[in-house]
This record gives structure tokens, C-alpha cells and sequence, in this order.
């Protein structure tokens, strides 16, 4: 082409992402003159073309007619390296649309940051309202530590721990009735 306006109606800026590279064969990119100077050129490239990385916009890639850009590459070129006869590209279809796909995956993301948002701030509140209850059920709270009950069973490692119940004690919860069997 011999470019012409945009559809904005004349440059604009470059829409560069890291991500995407001139790293192969069938690459869409923004032709332009400078930074921010896109308008209506576009070119495909023909193998990596990794110097152009972060100066021309990616915006897509060829993903079938390969053998019609292999026709183009055969189309001799004059000395400013443009081809002698026409090319023209008489249809596109776009498989993809980034847009979509991006947005889509934004909004996902979004909306699990807000729902975790929202559990945190729920979360938080739990934590304030216990607080200020004193912490009655936790005892790392030195009040409640303080006043609640334990009972030392004997000396040294296990001594919270309860003895297993005699061969009498054993014996009587054998004989007692069933909670709940009436009798």
C-alpha cells in the first residue's frame, strides 16, 4: 500500500505489549513511520523479525493461506523493496478477536478480586467484633487464659491428660443402661 488515513482520521498511538512479538513467520504488525505514528499500513512478516520487537504494534497473526504468503514472498521487489506487480488481500476473517478473549478473562478477574475483596472485609469484621467481645473463646487472650479452668491430672509430659478410666469405672459403664433406651 502507499498508506492513508486511519479510520480515526489520521496517526495513532502504538498499542505495544510486550507479549507480543515479531517472532516468526505470518506476523500481523502496524507499519509506521516513528512512535506513535501508525495509520493505515500494516505488514506481514516473513520470518522473526525480533529488531522491530516494542517499535510496530502485534496485532495478529496469519493462521491458514500460508501457501498465499508464500506466493507474496516469491513476488519479485523493486530497490526500495516494494513488489513490482499488485498485492492485493481480496479476504480476511478474524478467528479470534484478542478484545474479546482479553476483556473476558479481565472481567473474570476482576470479579474474583472483588469476591475476595469482600471475604476479607468480612473476614476483618469477624476479627473486630470478636475483639471487641474480649476474645471470650480465645486463649490467647490473657483474660480468658486466666480465668479458665484446667485440671492437672499428675506431673511432667501429659499431665492435662486424663487417666483411663479403672477396671471398676469400666465395668459400671458396661452395666449402666443406654442414654436414651428408656430403662
Amino acid at each position: 500500500g502507499r498508506g492513508g488515513e486511519s479510520m480515526w482520521g489520521g496517526k495513532f498511538d502504538d498499542e505495544l505489549d510486550s507479549r507480543l512479538l515479531h517472532s516468526g513467520r505470518g506476523v500481523l504488525s502496524m507499519a509506521n513511520s516513528g512512535s506513535n505514528t501508525n495509520g493505515s499500513q500494516f505488514f506481514i512478516t516473513f520470518k522473526a523479525v525480533p529488531h522491530l520487537n516494542n517499535k510496530h504494534t502485534v496485532f495478529g497473526s496469519v493462521v491458514g493461506g500460508l501457501d498465499t504468503l508464500q506466493k507474496v514472498e516469491e513476488e519479485p521487489c523493486d530497490a526500495a523493496d516494494r513488489p513490482v506487480g499488485d498485492v492485493r488481500i481480496l479476504d480476511t476473517v478474524v478467528f479470534i478477536n484478542p478484545f474479546e478473549t482479553d476483556l473476558k478473562a479481565y472481567l473474570e478477574q476482576q470479579a474474583e478480586k472483588e469476591e475476595e475483596a469482600k471475604k476479607e472485609k468480612v473476614l476483618k469484621r469477624k476479627r473486630e467484633e470478636e475483639d471487641e467481645e474480649g476474645g471470650k473463646d480465645w486463649f490467647s487472650n490473657p483474660a480468658a487464659a486466666a480465668t479458665a479452668k484446667t485440671t492437672t491430672y499428675k506431673d511432667g509430659v501429659g499431665k492435662y491428660m486424663a487417666p483411663p478410666p479403672s477396671k471398676r469405672e469400666e465395668a459400671k459403664a458396661k452395666a449402666a443402661p443406654p442414654v436414651g433406651s428408656g430403662g
